[in-house]
C-alpha cells in the first residue's frame, strides 16, 4: 500500500467534493491528476520504483568508493582530480541542486572528450546530429530522440505525459 498516493487521492477527492462535483467529476479529477492507472501501469510503476531504489543503493556504494583523499585533491578510487568523472556523472560532488546535477552531467561529457552541440533552436545534439535532447511539447518534457525513431501520435504523447506525471507524483518528485 502506498500511503502517499492514498493521501494524495483522498486530498484530491476532498477538494473535489468541496466544489460540489459529481462522482463522475471526481473520477475525472483523479484521471486528470494521473491517479487512475491500469494494472499494467501500476505494475510498471512499482517495477520502476524498485529499480530506482536499487540504483540509489548502487550509487551510494559508488560514492563511498570515490571519496576524496584527505591530503590531496584526488579521488581515492581512480586517482583522478576530485571530483572525478564518475562523481560528476552521478552529480555526487556535494551538489544537491538539480541544476547543478545537469551542469555536472554536461561537464562530464566535456571532460570525457564527447563533443556536444547546442543548436540554434535550443536542442542539444551529438556530433553526428542523429541523436538529440529536445523539448517535446506534446509530452511536456525533455526527451532523447533518435532520428530513426517513429513519431508519436498526440494520444500516445498525452498518455506518456500523464504516466510520467503520475510516476513523478508517486515518487514525490517535482512536476514540471
Amino acid at each position: 500500500m502506498n500511503t502517499l498516493l492514498i493521501k494524495a487521492a483522498a486530498d484530491l477527492i476532498f477538494r473535489a467534493m468541496q466544489t460540489h462535483r459529481t462522482p463522475a467529476g471526481i473520477a475525472m479529477a483523479l484521471d486528470a491528476a494521473g491517479m487512475l492507472q491500469s494494472p499494467e501501469t501500476a505494475a510498471e510503476a512499482e517495477r520502476l520504483r524498485a529499480r530506482v531504489a536499487e540504483l540509489e543503493q548502487q550509487t551510494a556504494a559508488v560514492r563511498v568508493l570515490h571519496a576524496k583523499y584527505p591530503d590531496s585533491e584526488h579521488c581515492t578510487q581512480d586517482d583522478e582530480q576530485w571530483p572525478c568523472l564518475t562523481l560528476c556523472a552521478l552529480g555526487a560532488a556535494g551538489s544537491a541542486s538539480l541544476w547543478q546535477r545537469v551542469t555536472d552531467a554536461l561537464n562530464a561529457l566535456v571532460a570525457a572528450g564527447i563533443p556536444v552541440h547546442v543548436e540554434p533552436d535550443g536542442h542539444i545534439s551529438n556530433p553526428a546530429a542523429d541523436e538529440h535532447i529536445e523539448w517535446d511539447r506534446a509530452a511536456g518534457r525533455w526527451r532523447l530522440v533518435h532520428d530513426d525513431e517513429p513519431q508519436l501520435t498526440a494520444e500516445q504523447a498525452e498518455a506518456r505525459r500523464r504516466d510520467y506525471r503520475a510516476r513523478m507524483r508517486a515518487a514525490g518528485g517535482d512536476i514540471p
